[in-house]
């Protein structure tokens, strides 16, 4: 796959060296080619899981740290679930719908017209109502005041009139500051959660949140909470970086991305 999509591998490889500088050229393309091969994994995976039941992808995605959920919700502002493009994001969402009832997300339309037909699908069946990114704010405030879940993947980079140039994996680039300013705004729980291979199947991890109410005054700053939710998605790569999206063009506009390459 590398060799057929090249711009994308040398984006990748590019992100890569200067992400961990101290890492061998031999290294980096261990690293890319297990990321190409873990992809490819997902994708027919995500497929194939489509025409699974909930109790059957329950079954094959277990969850783990459920309580923090449980937590989140009792509070009664709802729950901005936060994730990032690691591991198996779609299926993990797909399992999160086995036990929670109501979820909000925003998504960006693949560029596989037949594939986004079936996840739009697929998201449907499971109750996940989508978005339009146009006056979504809105939407997702009122989704919160209701105690709904809104999942959010904010690791993709954002036009620079959009975001908010903070530090990703070491680096400036731009981010949206979106998920920081809904948290604070409605007093909402921000819960971690990470879909993680293992083997044939996955398990969810949720991680220890950020309780907004608990935050200090320059805590509550969203340019500071954006920063926070950039470093805790970022251990997450750094851990385990064959698992994340190498082949997206994250520092766009920045100097280092694709387009200050001429590609």
């Amino acid at each position: 796959m590398g060799n057929v999509l090249r711009k994308r591998d040398a984006l990748a490889m590019r992100n890569l060296r200067a992400t961990f500088p101290e890492k061998s050229e031999a290294d980096l393309r261990v690293i890319l080619d297990a990321c190409w091969r873990h992809f490819g994994r997902e994708a027919l995976q995500t497929i194939q899981t489509q025409y699974l039941s909930l109790e059957e992808i329950e079954a094959r995605c277990p969850l783990v740290n459920t309580h923090f959920v449980d937590e989140a919700l009792a509070r009664g502002n709802g729950m901005m679930l936060v994730s990032g493009h690691w591991g198996g994001w779609e299926i993990g969402g797909i399992s999160a719908m086995s036990f929670l009832r109501r979820v909000l997300t925003v998504t960006r339309p693949l560029d596989n017209e037949l594939m986004e037909r079936d996840l739009q699908r697929l998201r449907e069946n499971t109750g996940t109502e989508v978005v339009d990114r146009r006056g979504a704010a809105r939407a997702l405030l009122k989704g919160l005041a209701e105690n709904a879940v809104v999942v959010i993947l904010p690791d993709q980079a954002v036009q620079p009139k959009e975001g908010t140039l903070v530090p990703f994996l070491g680096r400036p680039a731009w981010t949206t500051p979106v998920p920081a300013k809904l948290a604070l705004r409605a007093r909402t729980t921000i819960v971690f959660v990470f879909c993680i291979p293992d083997g044939l199947r996955h398990r969810l991890e949720f991680e220890e949140p950020i309780r907004v109410e608990e935050l200090t005054e320059d805590e509550r700053d969203p340019i500071a909470l954006t920063k926070r939710l950039n470093e805790v998605i970022s251990r997450r790569i750094l851990a385990r970086p064959e698992l994340w999206l190498w082949m997206h063009d994250r520092w766009k506009g920045t100097g280092e991305g694709e387009t200050a390459n001429g590609q």
